[in-house]
């Protein structure tokens, strides 16, 4: 099932492992999770990406105003769109790359390296 998907057997089962200690523990890293919504890490917001999702500067503005500073947590594909600076990226805590890719423009790429847990793909363009 995970070449189907196009992942690597061992991705797959670090994912799952990694759910599993989360449930056990009631949230990342011990962490209590919102009881409303397992979409909280520490208070904020987590976007969840299993598919293709691109994120242009207003988009990442929306998100901001809407949730505040929010978390990426990525095993599928994010493009970061060229307009994006680095004012725009504080609105990000972190990113994690569980699996899967991350593009982002050149310019950049050492403030997305600084923000991220990468165990998938970082690629800059």
């Amino acid at each position: 099932m995970a070449k189907k998907d196009g992942k690597r057997v061992a991705d797959v089962v670090n994912l799952a492992l990694e759910s599993y200690i989360d449930f056990t523990n009631n949230g990342h890293d011990g962490h209590s999770r919102n009881e409303n919504s397992d979409e909280m890490y520490n208070g904020k917001f987590i976007l969840r990406n299993d598919g293709e999702i691109t994120l242009s500067k207003r988009d990442i503005l929306g998100l901001k105003k809407e949730v505040g500073a929010f978390r990426i947590e990525n095993t599928g594909r994010i493009t970061f769109e060229k307009d994006i600076d680095k004012n725009t990226l504080k609105s990000i805590d972190n990113i994690v790359i569980h699996s899967g890719t991350v593009e982002v423009p050149k310019t950049l790429y050492p403030q997305l390296l600084v923000k991220s847990k990468i165990h998938g793909k970082l690629e800059k363009y």
